[in-house]
């Protein structure tokens, strides 16, 4: 299965709509679920805010949906957490996605199949293969991501807790061809279902995976101070919640829920109009 060019970093309140939660909400085709943002972050400065996000994400049970947006051979959605996905890059100096997670996608004869991956946008997705972190349904998968140097070099571990195997990766930001370096300053941390885009530029349809959850969730500073998603500690006002809508069907495809350090994000089938 191809990985995705995953979404880029998508600009400060984007789409924001009023739903009756304490948080923030926007709509959007491709995200779903939480993003803290940092306190005060400075855009110009070269400092560093998240330091680490980590979680732990249970693998659904995937089955096909009954009203997709479109009829496909296979149903995809990438399942991650990151460091700097929401902050735009045009508000400061460039800044790269740093995420790691697991790619789930079911075909219509029923197949499924999870896949680990990482990627430090604007580089390609990087997939982890079965040999180096074999994942199934109902699988514990502890992720970690770290970055130092004010966000110039990072490293991610993803650990199946149901069997032990780990997986660890480390490297510098990237650097576009004669152009800038996108480090990862950790304006914001993400715990993310996405449905992206394979490297044809194809959009994931996603699959139903009934509600999937992010266990022990949390983001870090240097400092080693530590926010939940949604920490009402912090201000309802440093949250995002993303919730997946496509216009064209007027359908809202998911719905997600925190409770201190635990995210659910739930597939749903609803239209627009009950919102």
């Amino acid at each position: 299965m191809k990985i995705s060019k995953l979404v880029a970093a998508l600009p400060l309140g984007y789409i924001c709509v009023a739903e009756d939660t304490p948080y923030s909400p926007f709509y959007d085709t491709t995200w779903a679920g939480p993003v803290q943002l940092v306190d005060n972050f400075n855009t110009s400065s070269n400092s560093s805010g998240f330091a680490l996000v980590e979680a732990t994400l249970v693998m659904p049970r995937l089955a096909l949906p009954q009203k997709p947006r479109q009829q496909v051979d296979e149903y995809t959605a990438s399942y991650w957490i990151g460091l700097d996905g929401f902050v735009s890059s045009t508000l400061g100096t460039a800044r790269g996605l740093w995420q790691a997670g697991v790619i789930m996608s079911i075909r219509g004869n029923g197949t499924i199949e999870y896949s680990g991956f990482y990627e430090w946008v604007p580089s390609d997705p990087v997939s982890i293969t079965p040999s180096q972190l074999a994942i199934s349904e109902g699988h514990h998968i502890r992720v970690v991501i770290n970055t130092t140097n004010a966000g110039y070099h990072g490293s991610t571990t993803l650990t199946n807790l149901n069997t032990s195997q780990t997986f660890s990766y480390s490297q510098n930001a990237p650097t576009a061809w004669r152009g800038p370096t996108f480090p990862s300053p950790g304006s914001s941390a993400e715990w993310i279902i996405e449905g992206g885009t394979y490297l044809n530029g194809t959009q994931y349809v996603f699959p139903d995976w009934g509600n999937a959850s992010f266990l022990d969730a949390r983001a870090c500073y240097v400092s080693s101070d530590c926010v939940a998603p949604g920490d009402i500690d912090t201000g309802a006002n440093n949250t995002r919640m993303a919730v997946v809508l496509w216009n064209d069907t007027q359908t809202v495809y998911t719905q997600s829920y925190v409770d201190e350090d635990r995210v659910w994000i739930a597939y749903v089938e609803e239209p627009f109009s009950s919102y």
